[in-house]
């Protein structure tokens, strides 16, 4: 069963873009879901590369699995080209404003992404063993990180 347990936006470059909202929310013991507003101030954005890094807790957060970067905007043009991206893409595609093929001239908009979408991903689709993660997601514009975006969770 899947948990969100904290979630941390962090944005390096204020002259760029800015989260006017980051959070959990839990509505009831079995609906929990997160939602992110990324204000972007210099548009359009043209270049985009993501890294997603999965960590697992072994005394302390260790890496786990992935540590994947991808240029966005080549990807989102060719999805089959990464499959570990693109199963990442899919996961959060339905709960986003950013699920097209760039410029991004808009805001960056992740709503109400749910525990239940999580939890068929990471056990029904592919099993994931029990335990604590994090993933952590760091947006780059050229070398520069710019934002990042860090979900902690437990799958039990």
């Amino acid at each position: 069963r899947f948990e969100f347990t904290n979630v941390n936006c962090t944005s390096f470059d204020k002259d760029y873009g800015e989260f006017e909202y980051c959070f959990l929310k839990s509505v009831n013991r079995s609906y929990k879901y997160f939602s992110a507003k990324l204000l972007l101030f210099q548009l359009p954005v043209t270049k985009v590369k993501v890294n997603f890094v999965m960590w697992k807790r072994f005394n302390g957060y260790r890496p786990f699995l992935y540590n994947i970067t991808a240029d966005f905007c080549k990807f989102i043009g060719n999805r089959k080209s990464n499959p570990v991206a693109n199963f990442i893409f899919e996961t959060y595609q339905s709960y986003s404003n950013f699920n097209h093929s760039c410029p991004f001239n808009h805001h960056l908009i992740m709503d109400k992404l749910s525990i239940d979408i999580m939890n068929h991903r990471l056990t029904k689709v592919l099993p994931f063993p029990e335990g604590d993660y994090l993933f952590d997601t760091t947006w780059f514009r050229g070398r520069l990180p710019t934002f990042e975006i860090k979900i902690y969770c437990t799958l039990s």
